[in-house]
């Protein structure tokens, strides 16, 4: 069965945002071979723009985690547990490649926000929420972000381990500035993170 689009008219309709206040502080990690920390493409990811034909015209999206286990999880581990129960050997050098960034807000974001019942508050079928049918997260995400409210992004739960994410459009990266960062080898509780994951860092040199 096709999922549910957006219906007409949708643009003028009510949308559930959340206001992020200046100050707030979100998680990237990153590989380290990009200098820019708040840098963003326009490839295919969860909430990025599902037009093909003109890239100039496509929106960018930039993602970040409250929490360094939900940006471990997004950016490195994903599905590699899937039917594993022993422990998951992960080379250490992929670690030390990679930065982890904590990233603040300097002006209020507002975000449409897709957590707990307000997807369903706002007719969004919940294979958007839980990112179970990309593509079609990919048309709505079009369709907020054409919105006559004109939001800066989506704020919705992992499907990892349900801790909150937020992704940013283009358009309002501004409104972001770096914090602090660091290797991702030397970040405050990654022990913790990949002790309670079960991950073993290894050297296959």
């Amino acid at each position: 069965m096709p999922g549910v689009k957006p219906p007409a008219g949708f643009e003028r309709f009510p949308l559930d945002i959340e206001n992020i206040p200046p100050g707030r502080r979100f998680g990237r990690i990153y590989a380290s071979v990009f200098p820019d920390l708040l840098g963003f493409g326009k490839t295919p990811s969860r909430f990025s723009d599902p037009r093909r034909r003109d890239p100039t015209k496509r929106f960018g999206v930039l993602y970040l985690g409250e929490t360094l286990k939900v940006c471990f999880l997004e950016a490195i581990l994903r599905d590699r547990r899937d039917g594993l129960i022993d422990d998951l050997p992960i080379e250490e050098k992929e670690i030390y490649a990679r930065r982890y960034a904590e990233i603040q807000t300097i002006t209020e974001l507002r975000l449409v926000d897709l957590r707990d019942d307000h997807a369903i508050r706002m007719g969004v079928p919940t294979d958007v929420a839980k990112s179970s049918r990309q593509s079609l997260a990919r048309t709505w995400s079009l369709a907020f972000h054409d919105h006559q409210s004109v939001p800066d992004g989506i704020i919705y739960p992992s499907r990892l381990n349900g801790h909150t994410n937020i992704a940013v459009f283009g358009r309002a990266v501004s409104k972001l500035a770096p914090a602090r960062v660091v290797p991702l080898i030397g970040a405050a509780g990654l022990a913790a993170v990949i002790n309670d994951l079960r991950v073993s860092l290894v050297d296959f040199s």
